[in-house]
């Protein structure tokens, strides 16, 4: 394999590329490595860790075709480092693989490419098309809220996308949290659930542009997705089982509402917080015509009162993990919200004022 191609370019690429390949958890050592594949003038990169999969092809000049596995922390690290316009690669027979730019000549070792897996190939069922803008914020106002780790339902360690009616619906539930987005598409007659992977989302999210004209398709069948994403092709194994009924846990009703400054509100939080220690809560207190959020723990005692509109019933108590809530105010992305309580021990309601864009779950501490 030979071939010189613009360095900014594929700096680029073999960083994004990078990021499907999981070096912690790797037992197989062509994993930890990108596959480039050098071909009818194009240069693939891949990136694989047998559940997710990340692909870019870019223009090279090609000299003579070939293939090899480079360690991807390597050659990320390599790339990042050198600073001329153009870069010139080539692999031996002993895949010993030459990387030189004008000043600088690197020799690394490379690995028979003929033993890297083969990404799955999807039997397309399902196939959307979706603005970048739409999904990146849909992803961004729910990824927060995704379960960590969680052995016993595994499936709560991704997002349930919902698609129907020409609606997409993007569910994050996490025990003590439940995010949902609302996003309006375009002449879509698919009727679709499937559970996208948080590490995919997250990768997801970094490829996404924010140009009002870029789009991405997405395609499904029983057991992956795929998301081609402005020139990269994105698989991931979906997550199977039965989804919690999140449904069961958002209230039709609400005997407290109150209408905030969502910035307001945020920055309250943050003063308490100042004195929150281990497994202390914000307690909140609601008036007539304002909100009281109190802290009291082995560094003091603090409390701050802000304004806000109230319908309903006075709540004379009632306590939340601070960093729940500064999670929703941050992701709703709203100038003001409105908030509903049932009492002290009943989840905490946000949604934005008019359109139904998204609805935020909180479950309430319970004080002793």
């Amino acid at each position: 394999m030979e071939f010189t191609c613009d360095l900014n370019s594929l700096r680029s690429i073999a960083n994004n590329v990078s990021f499907a390949i999981n070096l912690k958890n790797s037992t197989i050592p062509v994993l930890e490595g990108i596959l480039l594949e050098c071909k009818d003038g194009n240069l693939k990169l891949t990136g694989y860790d047998l559940s997710l999969g990340i692909v870019k092809t870019l223009k090279v000049n090609q000299i003579k075709e070939g293939k090899v596995i480079l360690k991807a922390q390597l050659l990320v690290e390599i790339l990042k480092k050198l600073d001329d316009k153009t870069i010139y690669f080539k692999t031996d027979e002993n895949l010993i693989t030459k990387i030189k730019t004008t000043t600088t000549e690197y020799k690394i070792s490379g690995i028979n490419a003929d033993e890297y897996p083969s990404l799955p190939e999807i039997t397309e069922k399902n196939k959307i098309s979706i603005k970048d803008v739409i999904l990146k914020e849909a992803i961004f106002k729910t990824l927060f809220a995704v379960s960590i780790n969680n052995v016993q339902n595994p499936i709560l360690c991704g997002s349930l996308f919902k698609i129907k009616n020409d609606v997409l619906k993007i569910v994050s539930v996490d025990g003590y949290r439940v995010a949902i987005s609302n996003s309006k598409i375009k002449n879509s007659n698919v009727n679709s659930n499937f559970v996208v992977s948080s590490k995919a989302l997250n990768e997801i999210l970094k490829l996404l542009k924010d140009e009002e004209d870029a789009e991405t398709l997405i395609e499904t069948d029983e057991k992956h997705a795929v998301f081609k994403i402005n020139g990269y092709y994105l698989i991931t194994r979906l997550l199977s089982g039965t989804f919690i009924d999140y449904k069961a846990a958002i209230p039709k009703s609400c005997k407290t509402i109150i209408k905030v400054n969502t910035q307001t509100l945020e920055q309250s939080l943050q003063k308490v917080s100042v004195l929150i220690t281990q497994k202390i809560s914000v307690i909140m207190k609601i008036l007539e015509d304002e909100v009281c959020l109190q802290c009291e723990s082995s560094l003091g005692k603090v409390e701050d009162v802000l304004k806000i509109k109230k319908e309903g019933e006075i709540l004379e108590k009632i306590a939340f993990n601070n960093r729940f809530m500064l999670d929703a105010l941050k992701h709703c992305k709203e100038e003001k919200i409105l908030i509903g309580f049932n009492g002290p021990v009943m989840p905490i309601k946000i949604e934005p004022i008019n359109e139904k864009s998204f609805l935020y779950l909180i479950l309430p501490v319970r004080l002793k």
